[in-house]
């Protein structure tokens, strides 16, 4: 009769797996940290190197040399501007009266200067002449004295003032004689006395006059005469000459002032407008018509949108995989799927502790150079503040 086997027994006959060494599980620990610090090892070598920064614009502070009152207000902040678009314009003052000024200035230069060159007309130098000739005429007869025929009609007056004399003599006499026994009144009398002093003076008068002819002209009247003669012929002399030369550079010096002058006042009308210089993005502007805009004082500000880059700080062991010139890639947080073209346009040739806003503690100690890295795509929507990032391959 068969045996009959339980299950229990039949549980305890049925063979065992073997037993796993302790020692395999260390050594997977180690080939997994192994194999995971060699892929690190790998990612981190193939990782590219970054460094950041902030987007930066080049900004534009414009103004006017001329201060004054602000008329007109025509850009607001945040317009973009094209290259010589007004921003705003000052009230003239005084400067259009200085600019009449200054034109009659220069038409007045200009005409001086014109007379010069053209030199003296025909009738001034007729004039000239004649002048000339009329002081030589003088002189010679200053020198050659009195005619004979006025010597002799000086005569005849001298004659006849004698004569004069004697007449009032014997009235006077005759007055004299009546006076006495008073058929006369004392004013007839004295009219008698009146003419006979009257007479002799005439008479005195025209024997001075006599001899005055009769002596000739004083060396001092020949030697007036004479100046006055040299001094027309030089005149005369002078005008056929026609100006001198420094003459008409001495009024071609004033009409380039008076010229110098009305462009001085030309240039500050033109400084009444302040434009945008090249095309930009008003990015301050505080004034209004009314406000009063100091000369030299910063009236807006622009951003100019085509000129961004990036500032970056790279450290000296590091400095060896840029390059001017050198295209980066540039991503910004705003555009996480986007990179940007950057050029590299300078490196530092001095080079600096990193920022403390940029690095920590320990790593401000190392030197860097800081790097300006241009923007060329992405001015519609990079503005500047900005975060940036720049990746070089290693």
């Amino acid at each position: 009769m068969a045996s009959e086997t339980s299950p229990s027994t039949l549980a305890a006959d049925a063979p065992r797996p073997a037993a796993s060494p302790r020692w395999l599980i260390p050594v997977a620990l180690v080939l997994a940290g192994a194999l995971g610090f060699g892929g690190f090892h790998v990612w981190e070598e193939s990782r590219p190197y970054e460094w950041s920064g902030t987007v930066e614009a080049r900004t534009i502070s414009v103004g006017s040399r001329v201060g004054g009152r602000i008329k007109d207000v025509l850009s607001r902040e945040g317009d973009s501007l094209a290259a010589g678009v007004a921003i705003l314009t000052l009230e003239p003052g005084d400067l259009l009266a200085q600019k009449l000024v200054a034109e009659g200035e220069l038409v007045q230069a200009e005409a001086n200067l014109e007379k010069l060159k053209t030199g003296a007309r025909p009738e001034e130098i007729d004039e000239a002449k004649a002048r000339a000739e009329n002081a030589v005429a003088a002189l010679e007869e200053t020198r050659v004295g009195a005619r004979a025929e006025q010597i002799a009609a000086t005569k005849a007056r001298l004659a006849a003032a004698q004569v004069a004399v004697d007449k009032a003599k014997l009235d006077d006499e005759r007055a004299h004689k009546l006076i006495t026994s008073g058929a006369i009144p004392q004013s007839q009398f004295d009219d008698a006395e009146s003419a006979l002093s009257a007479a002799i003076a005439q008479r005195d008068a025209a024997k001075q006059a006599m001899d005055e002819l009769v002596n000739g002209s004083r060396r001092e009247d020949v030697a007036q005469a004479q100046a006055r003669a040299t001094e027309a012929r030089a005149s005369a002399k002078l005008v056929l000459a026609g100006t001198r030369v420094e003459d008409i550079k001495v009024a071609e010096g004033q009409v380039e002032v008076a010229k110098g002058k009305l462009e001085q006042i030309h240039t500050l009308i033109d400084e009444l407008s302040i434009h945008a210089p090249r095309p930009s993005r008003v990015e301050s502007l505080d004034l209004r018509p009314g406000d009063i805009l100091s000369p030299n004082a910063t009236a807006a500000t622009l951003i100019e949108d085509d000129q961004l880059y990036v500032r970056i700080y790279v450290p000296e062991t590091q400095l060896g995989h840029v390059h001017v010139g050198q295209e980066v890639p540039v991503s910004v947080d705003s555009f996480p799927n986007r990179t940007f073209k950057g050029v590299v346009e300078h490196i530092n040739s001095v080079g600096e502790y990193s920022p403390r806003n940029l690095e920590t503690a320990d790593e401000r100690a190392n030197q860097v150079f800081a790097t300006r890295v241009g923007l060329h795509d992405g001015a519609g929507d990079l503005r500047a503040g900005m975060a940036a990032f720049i990746h070089v391959p290693k």
